[in-house]
């Protein structure tokens, strides 16, 4: 998958399942992290910058290349992320007894559902997508990164998802 389906791929699965499960009440749900495959190499990294857990932030810089970062606005209809949201909430979340706790419990189905879900959008709309990877670090090695950039073409292959934590 490329680095833009792989950002809808990671909100899919570390915002809207978790967020919709605990506004529902459901507490201590694993965190996540995405195993990734590239050129044959495993590695963690995350392909979106979260504040909070559940806000995308996104870098800037000012006039003077002063770096800043700005929250992704949720407001702007078909837009990512709003447009992954509106369609995960209309194939799970919109039902009357939506509960999808069992599929966010089992890894291996969460992953697969998710690269379903990100993968079944018509069209990706991520202005800005910023080809980077950030928090690299290789399951063969100790050198841990803190981003790497990467070219638009730029493909990877989500593998398995390794619980975190429990928050």
């Amino acid at each position: 998958m490329n680095l833009v389906e792989a950002k809808y791929l990671e909100y899919t699965v570390n915002v809207i399942f978790k967020e919709f499960l605990e506004y529902k009440g459901h507490e201590n749900l694993p965190t996540y992290k995405i195993l990734w495959k590239h050129n044959d190499k495993l590695f963690f990294a995350n392909t979106l910058n979260f504040e909070n857990n559940y806000t995308v932030m996104i870098s800037k810089s000012t006039p003077d290349s002063i770096p800043y970062y700005e929250k992704l606005p949720l407001v702007e209809n078909g837009k990512f992320p709003n447009d992954i949201r509106e369609f995960v909430f209309s194939k799970y979340l919109g039902k009357p007894f939506a509960n999808p706790i069992n599929l966010y419990n089992d890894p291996l189905a969460l992953l697969k559902e998710s690269i379903s879900l990100a993968k079944s959008l018509d069209k990706f709309h991520l202005d800005n997508p910023e080809y980077r990877l950030l928090n690299v670090s290789y399951l063969d090695s100790k050198i841990a990164l803190p981003f790497i950039l990467v070219d638009k073409d730029f493909e990877l292959e989500p593998v398995s998802l390794i619980e975190v934590s429990k928050n």
